[in-house]
């Protein structure tokens, strides 16, 4: 570009016609740089402006479109317009996919990658779509293509016939072969990278357990003071301050009143929450708050009560049927007549409330609930330990106003409606479980500790030995979706069961060792009451440890539980001490680092800061454009159609970070102070072991997986409006919230922080967001772990684009079958965007297989001969050696070699073409696809 500006000459000198040459040569000059300089425009996206709120679909794909096509005009004011622009181009956008896999899909596609740069096809793509393993070699094409100064630079070196590289340069390549095992590169039991990694995992355990473990032993703290609470009476008679508790105003009338309140306000809300009866529609929150919360209180009054005076000031004294019948009758009639008065409009509709069938239900509930309540009182308590009258009492008066509303529902079959039947159905369910769940608490707490310290002198160290070998399994189990691969033998069907068995062993006997070390620390204070004259008691009496942790040191530990597990959540980042960060420094070592030409590695421990880059330097001018898969978890989700997925898709790109739904935001100020970096990306695009796990995910898995620390997931803000003021933090402030939601299973999209993990736990080809940007030419490279080809990905990802896009992509059968049969390493398809959008023309899909069909050359089948499950080993193994990585980057090679064998063409669809007239048999009876003219499908439209 010629200067600005020239050293004009003395106008003095110049006559009228030197002033006007001058002026003419200056105006040309001046027109020549406005040229120049809206031909650079053209390659400048317009000025981003930066939204108030979340970027929606149209506007990312708007920007995206602008800078894969500079010069076109997509200005459209939604998805319609900015597609009618793309529809409109003479070249459809492509896209290269490649599929998770771990560092196998990797290596392969790096093969591929070489193969497409040799056969000039690599600079054909638009876009380059990585998920999980895939992320890992593309992450490391970008990160060279960034470094280079563009693609054109790097295809030369790339290609199989490149020259070596000279002594003193950069070599990405030979830089992959030094860090095929990533995770450990120097390998042997006293090598400083292996005891590194065992000492990263080892104390995040320890970190993540003191966020975690004090919030455990906070709740199970809780039966402990319970119990505390329940023996006052007891216990203050056992000291010399007989009656003090049991016969205090607080005991007799103020539990007691406590009792009739809770429990009229209860069955009050049951009136009118009824359909039949309040004829309001109600929500599942509402009767928490307003039903089982009231319920569940009145029964612990009634409990508290029971213990603390009849077994404290009347020792031995039975509660006589009348009290008993009052204790229980009085809240119920009185819950409902207030019901009557105030909720009933007319005099005839209340009298057949209070006098009709529905009033049964104040019969037998009370009926059954008074029976047990003396029973509770006059059978249970005396007969039972304390211990097992708090594990019992709770479940049983709750089931016992269940069995009522039962024998009610019965009764009133023909006054009840279905919507009322239904909604009796749900309470007794919420009852149900509310029971169980206390009943493994308090077992845990109270019971299970003393049934360990019964048994025999092996007993101690079987359980010892059952929770490190089901932490163990555990552990697997979290792996077992994606990394175990077929094991040979009868056992294999035993181990897959104890495998899905050890998750549930494991919390068992975890709570019950906790439960063992909360003795040992209430025994240590020494603040517990003094036991019998004459009797010696250690921790290990648990039963005298329980009876005697006075109230006051029971409260004081909860308190100082929550005060730890709060300050330490506050200083402990939940995504730096879990294993998300130790997998992103070694895959940014191993993969980014790789084209570094600069690379400032310390000396000690091998890493370099500057190996990362910010995923929005990535923007201007850059092709392939990189888009990163992951997964955003909604385990708790409300939508009833994504109850097996437990996910939806979200993407990381150059210039936005979202999804559809929830919307996009700014790559450079997302996820952190300077934006998101493409070694974050990654990394979570690969997180495959995590708590939440998409269609992978299991509760007790999941509870397992948080506590062992298996958590290679990030937590970022919400791209949506629930995350207007967390979407730039680089993660949560404090852990115990994420945390907690981690380990119940309770993820979703509409807090202010979201669970992202691996791609792959919602699509594992990267096709379906390539797909929604309308690609017509998409090849695909799929190297997920499928060792029956069963082609578990490919159908999970046709199912999503179909149900969620409209759009289906169809093989014909005889495509499909050499695949299957494994004679064809690829097949193709159509893309079907005319279905919903008859203008469109439909698109082409190439989808590449890794298999074995005897044409490899001799070492690729020497190490397949020596490793049967090649080129399918588990994705679990993340340690490659030199022969398995230049095996599987020799198959991925010869792979493309062998589809591009005679192929001259020069563009993506003379490939499309070739691809078909070589391996494609065209059936005359192939079928035909309807195309209604129907408006455009597109999520966010």
């Amino acid at each position: 570009m010629a200067a600005p500006h020239t050293i004009l000459p003395d106008l003095d000198l110049l006559d009228q016609d030197g002033l006007k040459a001058l002026i003419r040569s200056q105006h040309e000059q001046l027109l020549s740089h406005q040229s120049e300089i809206e031909q650079l425009k053209l390659l400048i996206p317009k000025q981003r402006r930066m939204p108030e709120g979340p970027l929606k679909l149209y506007e990312v794909l708007r920007e995206e479109y602008q800078a894969l096509r500079p010069g076109v005009d997509f200005s459209g004011e939604n998805t319609r317009e900015v597609l009618e622009e793309l529809r409109r181009q003479e070249k459809p956008l492509s896209a290269l996919c490649i599929s998770g896999g771990g560092i196998r899909s990797a290596t392969f596609a790096l093969g591929a990658l070489q193969g497409l740069a040799g056969h000039r096809l690599l600079d054909q793509f638009d876009y380059l779509s990585t998920v999980s393993g895939g992320g890992y070699i593309g992450s490391w094409l970008t990160a060279w293509i960034k470094r280079a100064g563009g693609l054109e630079n790097v295809i030369p070196r790339l290609r199989p016939n490149a020259e070596p590289v000279p002594s003193g340069e950069i070599d990405p390549i030979g830089h992959l072969r030094e860090y095929n095992n990533y995770l450990s590169p120097r390998l042997g039991f006293f090598s400083a990278d292996t005891w590194t990694l065992g000492a990263t995992v080892l104390r995040n355990i320890l970190l993540n357990w003191l966020v975690l473990v004090p919030l455990l032993m906070l709740a199970l703290m809780i039966p402990r003071l319970l119990l505390a609470v329940f023996r006052l009476g007891e216990t203050y008679k056992e000291i010399g301050s007989v009656g003090t508790i049991a016969s205090s105003w607080a005991v007799r009338e103020g539990l007691a009143l406590c009792w009739v309140l809770l429990l009229a306000f209860a069955i009050f809300n049951i009136g009118r929450f009824l359909p039949g009866a309040g004829g309001r529609d109600h929500s599942q929150s509402d009767f928490l708050w307003m039903v089982l919360a009231p319920l569940t209180g009145a029964v612990l009054c009634f409990v508290a009560r029971d213990s603390l005076y009849y077994w404290g000031a009347r020792e031995n004294i039975q509660t006589g049927k009348l009290e008993v019948i009052l204790w229980v009758l009085v809240p119920f009639a009185a819950g409902w007549l207030v019901f009557v008065l105030f909720c009933v409009r007319s005099l005839k509709q209340g009298v057949k409330f209070l006098f009709g069938p529905l009033s049964l239900a104040l019969v037998s509930e009370a009926a059954c609930m008074g029976a047990m309540a003396w029973a509770l009182t006059n059978l249970i308590l005396p007969r039972t330990s304390w211990a097992g009258y708090v594990t019992i009492a709770l479940p049983l008066l709750l089931l016992a106003l269940d069995l009522g509303g039962t024998i009610f529902v019965g009764l009133s079959s023909t006054v009840l409606e279905d919507d009322d039947r239904e909604w009796m159905a749900r309470a007794s369910a919420w009852s149900h479980m509310l029971s169980f769940s206390w009943l493994v608490a308090c077992a845990l707490v109270l019971l299970a500790p003393g049934w360990a310290f019964h048994w025999k002198a092996w007993g101690k160290g079987l359980l010892a030995a059952l929770t490190v070998a089901s932490a163990w399994l555990s552990r697997l189990s979290g792996f077992a979706a994606t990394a175990t691969g077929k094991a040979p033998g009868p056992g294999r069907k035993i181990f897959a069961y104890l495998v899905k068995l050890a998750p549930a062993v494991f919390l068992i006997t975890f709570g019950v060792g906790l439960s063992i070390f909360t003795n040992w620390l209430l025994y240590s204070t020494g603040m517990l009451l003094p036991p019998a004259p004459g009797v010696v008691a250690t921790w290990r009496d648990h039963e005298f440890v329980l009876e005697h942790t006075p109230w006051f040191l029971a409260l004081g530990g909860l308190v100082i539980l929550l005060v730890l597990s709060r300050v330490m959540a506050r200083y402990i980042n939940i995504n730096r001490f879990s294993l998300h960060a130790m997998y992103r420094n070694r895959l940014i070592r191993a993969y980014l680092g790789a084209s570094n030409p600069k690379r400032n590695a310390g000396r000690f421990t091998g890493f370099a800061a500057d190996d990362d880059l910010l995923m929005h330097e990535l923007r201007m001018g850059f092709r392939p454009f990189h888009v990163v898969n992951v997964a955003l978890n909604l385990v708790s989700g409300q939508r009833l159609a994504w109850q097996q997925r437990k996910a939806q898709p979200f993407t990381v790109s150059p210039l936005h970070s979202g999804n559809y739904e929830l919307g996009y935001r700014d790559s450079a100020q997302y996820g952190g102070r300077n934006g998101i970096t493409l070694g974050t990306a990654v990394t979570i695009s690969g997180a495959a072991a995590s708590p939440s796990m998409g269609y992978h995910s299991s509760s007790v898995v999941g509870f397992v997986m948080t506590l062992l620390n298996a958590r290679l997931g990030a937590w970022l803000g919400n791209p949506g409006d629930a995350g207007e003021r967390t979407w730039k933090q680089d993660g949560p402030r404090s852990a115990v919230g994420s945390l907690v939601k981690e380990a119940l299973g309770l993820t979703n999209n509409t807090s202010a922080y979201i669970y992202l993990s691996d791609g792959g736990h919602f699509e594992n080809l990267a096709l379906y967001e390539m797909v929604l940007r309308r690609c017509g030419q998409i090849v695909v490279l799929d190297a997920g772990c499928d060792s029956a080809f069963t082609y578990e990905d490919l159908g999970n990802a046709l199912r999503k684009v179909r149900i969620d896009l409209k759009v289906p992509i169809e093989f014909e059968d005889q495509d499909m079958q050499p695949l299957r049969e494994k004679k064809r390493r690829c097949a193709i398809a159509k893309i079907r965007y005319s279905v919903v959008d008859a203008t469109w023309p439909d698109g082409e899909l190439i989808y590449i297989k890794p298999m074995l069909l005897g044409t490899e050359p001799p070492d690729v089948e020497a190490y397949a001969a020596a490793n049967p499950h090649f080129p399918h080993q588990g994705t679990g193994n993340q340690w490659f050696n030199e022969s398995q990585t230049e095996s599987y980057r020799m198959l991925g090679l010869h792979t493309l070699d062998e589809i591009c064998r005679g192929w001259n063409g020069k563009c993506l669809e003379d490939f499309g073409r070739h691809v078909r007239e070589m391996y494609l048999t065209v059936s005359p009876n192939a079928r035909q696809t309807l195309r209604p003219a129907t408006t455009t499908a597109v999520p966010g439209g």
